[in-house]
């Protein structure tokens, strides 16, 4: 299942996530700004396996990075 994440605040947002001695790099996009506030950042995927780091990751637990899914 696809699953969106958004980068709360945030316009854009280069982030590296440690899992196990791995690094995963993600970069968010198309975040904007307008009258109506911020529109975060946002990152797609439909892989489980990233799926799970995000969502183990410290952003994840503290709200910077969250989902609407």
């Amino acid at each position: 299942m696809k699953k969106t994440y958004y980068a709360k605040g945030l316009l854009e947002w280069q982030v590296a996530l440690k899992h196990n001695g791995i690094v995963l790099r993600l970069c968010f996009s198309g975040g904007s700004m307008g009258s109506n506030g911020v529109i975060p950042a946002r990152y797609e995927t439909d892989n489980p396996v990233i799926q799970r780091i995000i969502e183990g990751s410290d952003y994840f637990k503290e709200k910077r990075i969250y989902t609407t899914n």
